[in-house]
């Protein structure tokens, strides 16, 4: 029975930022530059920093950070700042490479650039870590610039005469900007941020079979020693220290895992959400004349191609007001459609991020700040929601959009939805097709909802045992985890990603999202590794003396909280 220090579930952005995370001595994705090198200094010459005993008042060099070494619980990890050698297992449903789902979605929708700004990535080692790549291989024609979108900084001065010469408070109204970060406001190309996120994997070596392809099907959390008697249990009849400790069981198609920590780096998790409409058939059963967008592995579907290189009129009808349905629908062009009718339940919203500016730029401490400080729950819930505000597009995708209305390829129809529909399987088309309010459709040969995916933490199923035993509360679809990003203070069950918007805010989804939850989560699988090498039997915040001694050099988290059980030299 082999026990994994950490078992990941997700091989998408944010389980590669997690396993780069933990693989990073001194990470500086989060910090400043000074940071940084504090970092590499006390990894350096951190041993030799002396620690003055309040008591005697006598200078003292602290222990060297001791290794913690392999044992039977399969942890292997070191005391540092960084989890430099860790037994770590990735799973991942859609393939044995990371990113698998990520590359294949890219690729059907045709999507030629990110949306994401220069500082959104997954390298843990360097904030601008993705702009340095991109310079050092000298491709800087590869980023599209987002004119307009960080606006004109004003000076001072300005903003005073605007005023009317009152010398008061300067009014700071839209996001604030640094020129010299305006480099940042471009976004890179796709095969770009790929090559960069594999450079990532082969820089902390995680292609040596640390991921592989099984989809997940339950997690159990549970004492060791019951899992020994339900998988046979030994011979000897005797007590094992090791069955006093508390260790997940991953059942998956392929087998059973076990660790000591999980952290569930998925995205949505739920199946695609495809709205109710009269003669639709139900979204289980697979059918040639409609499909979800995430489930596209070919578009046009081939019965449309065929149509299209006999030079027969197609008509592809698109249903959903986000970005991916405007990609969509401007590759279905470029591809031969002849016509492509655009249904959107509102209006459409221009947005140059999945959420406003204020939550993406360098300047979004304040939103954040206030984010955290929300009194409960329910009111960060309604702060996520406002800041996402439903499905939108971007400003070069609008001009595009324009461009098809204008030339009759798109016929955009906004403040409407799909009523009902009926196939004929003779001529494999939809006719007829009704809307409310009424519009007058062709006969449609293919359907695609790019209607998104609801995220419903309580709808995994692979979860029911973890929320049987070990119920938390819910809001929105989203779990009340901790501020460690753990199911709660008992269950080292860590969420990184679109499920951790509760505690990372409205960028959750996103890769800053990835990366700060990779962060946050890193130091937490410290603590809880160092608790499993020590046997501790208790969920309890704190790490060994050498750690603590480490902290307090560091200046990390209160250093005087960091010396309270260090036991005298």
């Amino acid at each position: 029975m082999h026990i994994y220090s950490v078992l990941i579930i997700g091989g998408g952005p944010a389980g590669l930022a997690l396993a780069a995370r933990l693989h990073e001595h001194t990470p500086s994705a989060t910090f400043t530059d000074d940071e940084h090198q504090r970092y590499h200094w006390l990894r350096k010459h951190g041993a030799r920093i002396p620690i003055k005993n309040y008591r005697t008042n006598v200078d003292s060099l602290p222990t060297p950070p001791s290794t913690l070494g392999s044992s039977d619980c399969g942890c292997d990890t070191k005391a540092k700042s960084g989890l430099n050698e860790i037994d770590m297992l990735v799973l991942d449903a859609d393939g044995e490479d990371w990113m698998t789902r990520w590359k294949r979605l890219f690729t059907c929708f045709g999507i030629t650039h990110l949306r994401s700004p220069m500082f959104f990535h997954i390298d843990p080692a360097d904030r601008d870590g993705l702009l340095r790549y991109t310079y050092e291989r000298g491709r800087e024609g590869d980023l599209l610039a987002l004119p307009g979108c960080a606006g004109k900084e004003v000076s001072k001065h300005h903003k005073k005469k605007k005023m009317g010469r009152v010398r008061a408070k300067v009014s700071q109204s839209g996001p604030d900007v640094d020129e010299r970060d305006r480099k940042d406001y471009f976004t890179p190309v796709t095969d770009l941020f790929e090559r960069h996120c594999e450079s990532v994997v082969e820089r902390y070596g995680l292609k040596k079979g640390i991921l592989r392809q099984e989809r997940v099907v339950g997690i159990e959390y549970d004492w060791l020693g019951v899992f020994r008697e339900e998988e046979g249990g030994s011979d000897d009849g005797g007590e094992d220290e090791e069955d006093e400790r508390k260790v997940f069981r991953v059942t998956t198609d392929k087998g059973v895992r076990y660790a000591h920590v999980v952290v569930l780096a998925i995205g949505p998790g739920n199946a695609p959400t495809i709205p109710q409409v009269i003669g639709l058939p139900t979204p289980s059963s697979s059918h040639e004349g409609y499909s979800h967008a995430m489930h596209l592995k070919r578009f046009p579907p081939p019965h449309v191609e065929a149509k299209i290189r006999n030079h027969a009129p197609t008509n592809i009808l698109i249903v959903g007001g986000g970005l991916t349905s405007i990609q969509l629908a401007d590759l279905a062009i470029k591809r031969g459609v002849s016509k492509v009718w655009l249904l959107m339940r509102g209006s459409v919203k221009v947005k140059y991020f999945d959420i406003d500016l204020d939550w993406v730029g360098k300047f979004r401490n304040f939103n954040q700040a206030a984010f955290w400080s929300a009194d409960s729950d329910e009111e960060r819930l309604q702060m996520y929601l406002h800041a996402r505000n439903g499905g939108s597009i971007t400003p070069r995708y609008r001009k595009i959009l324009n461009e098809h209305v204008a030339t009759g390829k798109i016929s955009l129809h906004t403040h409407m939805t799909l009523y009902s529909v009926q196939y004929d399987t003779d001529t494999q088309t939809w006719v007829p097709v009704t809307t409310t309010p009424p519009i007058s459709l062709s006969p449609i040969d293919f359907i695609v909802f790019a209607t998104g995916v609801q995220s419903d933490i309580e709808k995994l199923s692979f979860l029911d045992h973890i929320r049987d035993k070990y119920p938390i509360e819910y809001v929105g679809g989203l779990p009340c985890l901790n501020d460690d990003l753990m199911w709660n203070d008992e269950v080292p069950l860590f969420f990184n990603g679109r499920f951790a918007g509760l505690r990372l805010g409205p960028g959750a989804p996103n890769l800053v999202g990835c990366r700060i939850g990779a962060e946050r989560i890193a130091w937490n699988v410290k603590d809880a590794l160092n608790r499993v090498s020590r046997g501790d039997s208790e969920v309890e915040n704190g790490a060994p003396d050498d750690d603590k001694l480490t902290e307090f050099a560091a200046g990390r988290r209160n250093r005087f909280d960091s010396l309270v059980e260090v036991s005298d030299p």
